[in-house]
């Protein structure tokens, strides 16, 4: 699943081809990725409308129209927002197409077609995955007592907690590996076992591999492209993650593959404790 570099990779790619354009069609071959209104609804609210800015909010993109409207697209596991010319090649996996003003064409694709849509009117409709969010990487919200008020009353692994999107918005699976590896601690570790020494290496770290993230436009393993239809390169600097049993960066031990939170999980057992 795109997380958070890669969902900003798309939103700095897309900008300048979608920016201050007009929706002038919108074809859905998809209709089950519209979630509100009706997909007949949402095709004729957004003809005419004016895309004013795009915004990122955790692994969510926010296309606003400078009135009371603004579509809220979230990729899931292989979903993309592609961009191309009028008459380009069509995208592999097309499930809804926007045309717009200044020949261009904008592709939602999406191979597991998990990928979501919805158009929110004077917010007539709640996304609690989308309106709960915790703090970002980065930001001055996600600081050390902020996250140690968090862990003290979680048993949790930290690995499963830092995933959790109301604690930090944007990390998945990749950056949690790669941050915990930074901050030398083990996924395993019950949150409440932190000390505040950890809590804040761990803070830096997140924003550290987040940021390391955004520089080499995200982590590309098998279906995510920017908006220009790239791939990432974030795949050549990771410490960890889709390394099991090659050598530590730091050490040279072997690292170990497991599951944490039910999710995939790479560390290695000498450097992290």
């Amino acid at each position: 699943m795109p997380e958070l570099p890669e969902i900003e990779q798309v939103r700095k790619t897309l900008t300048p081809h979608v920016l201050n354009k007009i929706i002038k069609r919108v074809e859905i071959r998809l209709p089950r990725m519209i979630k509100h209104p009706s997909p007949e609804a949402f095709a004729d609210i957004l003809v005419g409308q004016c895309i004013r800015d795009l915004k990122r909010k955790g692994k969510y993109l926010t296309f606003e129209f400078g009135t009371n409207i603004k579509m809220i697209a979230h990729l899931r596991m292989t979903g993309a927002l592609i961009v191309t010319d009028d008459g380009a090649p069509e995208p592999e996996y097309a499930k809804i197409k926007f045309e717009l003003t200044g020949g261009k064409m904008l592709w939602f694709c999406d191979i597991r077609t998990f990928g979501t849509l919805h158009l929110v009117i004077n917010d007539d409709v709640r996304l609690p995955g989308f309106d709960n969010l915790g703090p970002e990487p980065g930001t001055k919200e996600l600081n050390v007592p902020y996250l140690r008020e968090v862990l003290k009353r979680r048993k949790a692994s930290i690995k499963g907690i830092i995933l959790d999107q109301e604690v930090v918005a944007g990390l998945g699976n990749i950056y949690a590996d790669e941050a915990l590896a930074v901050a030398g601690i083990l996924p395993q570790r019950p949150g409440d076992s932190l000390n505040e020494k950890e809590i804040e290496k761990l803070i830096k770290a997140i924003n550290k591999v987040i940021k390391q993230g955004i520089k080499n436009h995200g982590t590309t393993f098998r279906n995510y492209k920017d908006g220009n239809g790239n791939q990432g390169r974030n795949q050549d600097y990771l410490m960890v993650y889709g390394r099991k049993g090659k050598p530590c960066k730091k050490c040279g031990a072997e690292l170990v593959g497991t599951k944490v939170a039910g999710r995939g999980t790479t560390y290695c057992a000498e450097c992290q404790h």
